[in-house]
């Protein structure tokens, strides 16, 4: 890697640092077989015995759901090789390759010089995948221009038209002063700053409240500002969690990520575990920095930060597609005047629209792949998204990363709904089955904490990695019921009877209608239980294949539906 800033190569030798990856962890529930949900089916005559199974041919994922659960490389957050990144990548890579070329080409040839730093593409249109990052006076080989505005390199990738030239660009210098301890850092130094400042200092003053209204500038360019956003770092619930000093450091993060800066100064005394954490709780929590990257060189006097584009003219014209979606979503929540609606409504246009990847690449773990539907999302993604939406809304939310049963990495929301604070998991109402039915599933809208923790939902707010776990902070305990989905849209009984005549309506319901699921919530395990043993599956299979002769086959889920005591249900068509 190519780089004159004299900064950065001090920081390094004046601390020792560790690569950290805190993306995607998330695996494909249906191909993998070891993510929740765990689609059981079953195939049951009504005179032979039921036989359930798992198989993968009838959990594939739906054109427009998606089902997964885990965040960002939650798993290893903090990883020292980046292998997982890379896999990741080439899948990515793979799947667009596929999709009609969006753009034309018109063949040239030649040496041409990066005059800013920036990244090549995976698609000549904005928003593509990055592949490698390029520095101001690097040479590349051209292959052709495209009528989007891309160079195409010799390599396959594609730069934007505004950063190269066949000129070499004239080196600059700016003076650049900071408050770092004075034995690993003289007084001045001089740097190499391009116009993005992608490798400058961080705000070392700490005093602001890191929101995007009140971050200010620094001496390397102006803050990039989400405009109508106004949710202060300091109000957040996991920003108060944390020390003083650790408040100083996620200041810092989230202007160095608003002006572009990748070297942050870290306040005297903090561990570099501390220094991984509180980017991760930033990472999480700060869903406006779409642009924030994934990984993180940690030390003990510096941080190296990245970013997925240091292109401004690329974010700004990212956030005005996320403007617009996120008005419209809003503007349907509106109408209504509950929480519980307003949620209901970001959760349905989240899952409705959202197509899983296991993959971190490119935004698959931020809001504009969450809003846009321009590329799959993580359940970090999903949970990013839900938490701009309620930002937007003035809804308190959090985005609390864990495991499932099988330790993969996981992410959810904890929210705050009329009466007390609840668990509100988006991805997990994204479902993976074999019909391709684009449905939302409610089991984890609003639940308390004893309906999940150490069920379904594992390693609570902690960021996991093969160096050791990190605890990032306690959320919220959530301990109400009142509002959960079931309760608060009266599909909540207490008799087995009642249960099961509700059940039924709930296939006919679903059958009159084409759709895919009926699923009711029942107050007592054991009339759960009772409700999904094989006899009765037996019944509802023999009564839905009598309501109408489209009707192919039942299938029933329960491996995740135990800890919340819903009965669900699938109907597939022939």
């Amino acid at each position: 890697m190519k780089t004159t800033n004299s900064k950065r190569i001090s920081a390094a030798i004046a601390c020792v640092l560790s690569l950290t990856l805190i993306a995607s962890g998330c695996q494909k529930t249906a191909e993998d077989g070891n993510a929740i949900p765990e689609l059981e089916t079953t195939v049951a005559p009504e005179t032979e015995a039921v036989s359930e199974t798992t198989a993968p041919e009838t959990t594939t994922v739906p054109e427009t759901t998606t089902e997964e659960t885990t965040t960002s490389e939650e798993t290893s957050a903090t990883e020292e090789t980046t292998e997982t990144s890379e896999t990741s990548e080439t899948s990515e890579t793979s799947e667009t390759s596929e999709t009609a070329q969006e753009w034309s080409e018109t063949e040239l040839s030649g040496t041409m010089y990066v005059t800013e730093n920036c990244y090549s593409r995976e698609k000549a249109i904005i928003g593509a995948t990055p592949i490698s990052q390029h520095y101001t006076g690097d040479t590349v080989e051209v292959t052709a221009l495209t009528d989007t505005g891309y160079y195409k390199l010799a390599d396959g990738g594609f730069i934007h038209s505004d950063y190269l030239s066949d000129k070499k660009p004239a080196e600059t210098t700016a003076a650049v002063t900071t408050a770092a301890p004075a034995e690993t850092k003289p007084a001045a130094e001089t740097t190499t700053a391009s116009k993005d400042n992608e490798s400058g200092w961080g705000d070392s003053s700490g005093d602001n409240s890191g929101s995007s209204s009140d971050s200010g500038s620094s001496s390397f360019g102006n803050a990039i500002e989400t405009p109508g956003y106004n949710v202060k770092s300091s109000s957040r619930y996991a920003y108060q969690q944390l020390t003083a000093d650790e408040q100083t450091l996620y200041n810092r993060y989230v202007n160095a990520v608003k002006t572009l800066n990748s070297v942050v100064e870290v306040p005297s005394g903090l561990t570099s575990e501390q220094v991984v954490k509180v980017y991760t709780i930033v990472y999480d929590s700060e869903p406006q920095l779409f642009w924030m990257g994934n990984t993180i060189s940690a030390g003990s006097s510096f941080a190296t930060l990245s970013f997925k584009t240091t292109d401004r003219n690329e974010i700004a014209a990212m956030q005005s597609e996320i403007d617009s979606a996120a008005a419209s979503i809003l503007s349907k929540a509106k109408n209504y005047s509950g929480t519980v609606s307003k949620l209901k409504v970001f959760f349905d246009s989240i899952v409705l629209q959202g197509e899983f990847s296991k993959s971190e690449s490119g935004y698959n773990c931020s809001i504009y792949n969450g809003l846009t539907a321009k590329g799959p999302i993580q359940c970090a993604g999903y949970a990013k998204t839900m938490q701009y939406l309620c930002d937007m809304a003035g809804i308190e939310s959090c985005v609390v990363r864990g495991s499932d049963k099988e330790g993969n990495s996981h992410a959810w929301n904890v929210v705050y709904c009329e009466n007390g604070y609840y668990n509100l998991d988006s991805t997990w109402g994204d479902p993976i089955n074999s019909f391709g039915s684009s449905y939302v599933q409610y089991e984890f809208f609003l639940v308390p904490d004893s309906w999940i923790h150490n069920i379904t939902h594992f390693n609570v707010s902690t960021l996991l990695r093969s160096s050791g776990a990190v605890k990032l902070y306690n959320p919220p305990a959530c301990t109400k019921e009142a509002c959960n989905y079931f309760a608060a849209y009266n599909k909540l009984y207490d008799s087995k009877a009642d249960a099961e005549n509700a059940m039924y309506a709930a296939i006919d319901e679903a059958i009159a209608n084409g759709k895919n699921v009926a699923e009711v919530r029942v107050s007592s395990k054991d009339v759960y239980d009772t409700l999904m043993s094989d006899d009765y599956f037996r019944t509802f299979q023999k009564y839905a294949k009598g309501k109408s002769s489209s009707v192919k086959q039942l299938q029933r889920q329960r491996s995740f539906t135990a800890g919340v005591q819903v009965v669900h249900y699938d109907i597939v068509y022939n």
